[in-house]
């Protein structure tokens, strides 16, 4: 046989169906009729190359869809079983088992819509339409929905590229006081003079712990208080310029005059 391509479900050929309404809330179901379903055959098939029959057994109704097969010269069948409608239990079943059975052929696009639930605004079965609906064709999957209902106003709006945005973590600022015993610990074990770290830590320590303005940058100042001791540090080098003026240049001199 063949490969058979069926079209893509219109917009217009797929209703929508109230399952339930709990809470205020309404979950939604898309659905095509069986008129539908004849016309997908007969235009995909033919109406002379496709038939269907039905059978009950043990109280459930089994569809079967043969299409001819020219090559074997006979029909080729599949087959699937009916749930009972809310409204008509056994025209339900016939129904329904006669679409299900057509998504045995490949017309299962329905089945991967989302999960629909909107507010409940009373309208029933018959308030709600598909206003526009797009598919990745590759996989016969819905990418994109929107539902509107009677009066035009669109109650529901899904895309599969739009992902709900991530949590964002909350970003800690680390403390002043922490960057500063960090620092000295790491300069400590590169070799910095033990002695001038321990009265840069002191001179300090209180600074960072009360209203210290910006970033506490330990690199630069510990390279201005060894300069200004004439000690040798191996870390960054900076212009020629005291704590104070620095201070003053990355805090402000209201800011800076503050600590003197």
């Amino acid at each position: 046989m063949k490969e058979i391509n069926f079209r893509l479900l219109n917009a217009d050929e797929i209703e929508v169906r109230v399952q339930s309404v709990k809470n205020g809330k309404a979950t939604m179901l898309l659905y095509m009729n069986s008129r539908v379903v004849t016309d997908l055959l007969d235009e995909t098939i033919g109406n002379m190359n496709w038939c269907s029959e039905f059978q009950s057994v043990d109280g459930k109704v089994i569809c079967r869809i043969g299409i001819w097969d020219d090559d074997k010269k006979m029909f080729i069948y599949k087959s699937d079983t009916g749930s009972e409608s809310n409204i008509e239990a056994e025209k339900g079943q016939f129904s329904d088992c006669y679409k299900r059975c057509l998504s045995r052929w490949g017309v299962n696009e329905l089945y991967t819509a989302p999960n629909i639930v909107v507010d409940d605004d009373g309208y029933g079965n018959r308030g709600y339409y598909v206003s526009y609906i797009r598919y990745d064709e590759s996989s016969r999957k819905i990418s994109e929905l929107h539902i509107k209902n009677k009066f035009d106003k669109e109650v529901f709006s899904w895309n599969f590229n739009s992902k709900p945005q991530e949590k964002q973590e909350p970003v800690v600022k680390k403390n002043n006081y922490d960057a500063l015993v960090e620092f000295c610990k790491k300069a400590k074990a590169d070799g910095a003079d033990q002695e001038e770290l321990k009265k840069f830590f002191k001179y300090y320590e209180e600074k960072v712990k009360g209203d210290w303005k910006g970033t506490f940058n330990a690199d630069a100042l510990f390279s201005k208080w060894v300069e200004r001791s004439r000690k040798t540090y191996t870390g960054p080098s900076y212009n020629d310029e005291s704590i104070q003026d620095y201070e003053e240049r990355t805090l402000g001199a209201d800011d800076a005059s503050f600590y003197y």
